[in-house]
């Protein structure tokens, strides 16, 4: 209760102070939310690879091992060159905040996106318990979907006065399921199909605004274009096509305050995603900008640069082809801040630039869970500035409900805490501690320790061991994770799928516990030194003390 008093008298110095600095009038609220983006994906100078984990940190630092026998060599994924062209995103660094312990408590794209839009941790979603009831044991995973029955931070922010908008990636689950396995097997060519598409986009629109609290929703991609139930020439991301919808809603006349959630689909894995698998795979610049998951356009949006000027732009600066995405990226975020100061709106505006979790070590409670964090709000956040302080998505929720000065959210930031204080004030954290979740695996974080466990059912665990045994015999990987899911030789990760146990030395490990400050790649196992016994016993209480409220049991906590 101390903690909790502590953490509402910060808020009400920063509401105070932001009410003496002319703050009354609320903000606008933008929210860039990327996909799988890791701090190698981002500007020089903005996260140090030595100190914030990574693809190409693990490389720099020799943690990968290439002299490892093929079986279980290295695919290749970090960067050679690591450096970004970025601008947009160094000068809201300028502009704002970089926080450096930012974390999404699900690094799942399903979960995490739940978090981030309730505020409530991803074993409370009504759809995954319609999976894993109340009661039973639980393994978090791409079923925890935002119901339309379900309370959510748009329909709060509603209630409270503002306009809500969203475009880009959805991936919640539901919505009008106009898109069907019919479409997907048509040809685009064919008389009639590309309307098809348009309407069908049309009406899952109308369904988002009707069922999530959006009053506007434009360019959506319902889920990763290799699944999405549209023709073949219409699977690909396409951040004008997003960028345009985000820019259509700002521009409008907004009588009220707005909210807008830009989800963008990319870069969903690393950059060099397509050319790690395949170095002779085209690059995403060479598809046509005409085809998006909504149709078929007429003509492509100039709200961006072109692409072929992205590729001048990054051949002048020196920059590799497979690092231009974070370009693309940029320019998306580029045209958005562009058009607040064409509208007068820049400074009133909150803009919140993150990702759902990172590439590296994503299906695990690892440091994939802590993601690049920059906020920028004229005369409220201190430009230039970094907090090392942690805090969480749910966090944010909590947050935007506070500046919205929302009074009637419900059960919406319920698992969260403002970080408005540690935004506007001196103070230099949000909590002292956070929970994570996602598989068969909890964790607890706290200002310097991770802890970790692992308790599947006994069924899993008995399959994982008897896994162990024939990766010994026959000199390969283990391929069974704490999901229980087998992963195939014929897929690009070769151990668990997305390469957990490669990237954790003790992924398989029950019980694991980390020096953060020390070892924040994780790859020296604490958890059986004597000498930490005492730190291990307290985080476990502490993560005892978390899955008390919630509607899973785990393991003997």
């Amino acid at each position: 209760m101390l903690f909790r008093s502590r953490e509402v008298l910060f808020t009400v110095l920063a509401l105070f102070a932001l009410t003496a600095s002319g703050g009354a009038e609320r903000p606008n609220v933008i929210v860039f939310f990327t996909d799988d983006l890791d701090f190698d994906e981002t500007p020089p100078g903005l996260y140090d690879l030595e100190r914030f984990p990574s693809h190409t940190g693990m490389k720099q630092q020799g943690f990968y091992d290439d002299d490892l026998p093929k079986f279980d060599a290295p695919q290749g994924d970090f960067f050679e060159n690591p450096t970004m062209l970025m601008p947009n995103l160094q000068q809201l660094a300028k502009d704002g905040m970089v926080l450096e312990r930012f974390y999404i408590t699900s690094p799942i794209c399903t979960p995490s996106r739940y978090s981030i839009l309730t505020g409530r941790y991803a074993s409370r979603s009504k759809g995954f318990q319609k999976k894993y009831p109340a009661g039973k044991s639980a393994s978090v995973d791409w079923s925890a979907t935002l119901l339309p029955t379900e309370s959510n931070l748009p329909k709060a922010l509603q209630k409270a006065g503002y306009t809500t908008g969203m475009v880009g990636k959805w991936h919640n689950g539901h919505g009008a399921g106009a898109y069907n396995s019919e479409l997907r097997n048509m040809k685009l060519s064919d008389p009639g199909v590309n309307e098809k598409v348009k309407e069908a986009q049309r009406l899952e629109c109308e369904t988002m605004q009707k069922e999530q609290g959006f009053d506007y929703a434009a360019s959506l991609q319902m889920g990763n274009v290799g699944a999405l139930k549209a023709p073949k020439e219409l699977r690909q991301e396409n951040l004008e096509w997003v960028t345009q919808g985000a820019l259509d809603f700002i521009e409008q006349e907004h009588e009220k305050p707005f909210f807008l959630y830009v989800s963008l689909p990319l870069p969903h894995r690393q950059y060099y995603d397509s050319q790690a698998r395949n170095p002779n795979a085209a690059y995403w610049f060479s598809r046509d900008a005409r085809g998006t998951p909504g149709g078929w356009l007429d003509e492509v949006s100039d709200c961006m640069p072109p692409r072929d000027d992205v590729v001048r732009r990054c051949k002048e600066a020196g920059i590799p082809m497979v690092n231009t995405m974070g370009t693309y990226i940029d320019d998306s975020l580029g045209a958005i801040l562009q058009t607040l100061e064409k509208q007068g709106l820049a400074e009133n505006t909150m803009v919140i630039f993150t990702s759902d979790h990172q590439s590296r070590g994503k299906n695990t409670v690892g440091e994939a869970a802590r993601v690049p964090f920059v906020v920028r709000w004229p005369g409220k956040v201190a430009a230039g500035s970094r907090k090392a302080g942690i805090s969480s998505n749910v966090d944010l929720v909590s947050t935007i409900l506070d500046v919205a000065g929302s009074k009637e959210s419900g059960d919406v930031g319920m698992d969260g805490q403002s970080m408005l204080p540690m935004l506007t004030t001196e103070e230099a954290h949000c909590r002292d501690s956070l929970y994570l979740e996602v598989m068969h695996t909890r964790a607890v974080v706290s200002k310097r320790w991770k802890y970790i466990a692992g308790r599947a059912p006994a069924e899993i665990e008995e399959l994982m061991a008897q896994d162990s045994i024939q990766a010994l015999e026959q000199q390969r990987r283990r391929r069974v994770s704490w999901d229980g899911r087998i992963n195939t030789p014929e897929n690009v990760s070769k151990g668990v799928i997305m390469d957990g146990d490669r990237e954790f030395p003790g992924y398989f490990d029950r019980d694991q516990l980390y020096d953060l400050d020390a070892d924040p790649f994780e790859q020296n196992n604490l958890a059986g030194d004597p000498a930490n016994a005492e730190t291990l016993n307290e985080m476990k209480e502490l993560l005892k003390g978390y899955l008390a409220g919630l509607p899973h049991p785990f393991g003997e906590f």
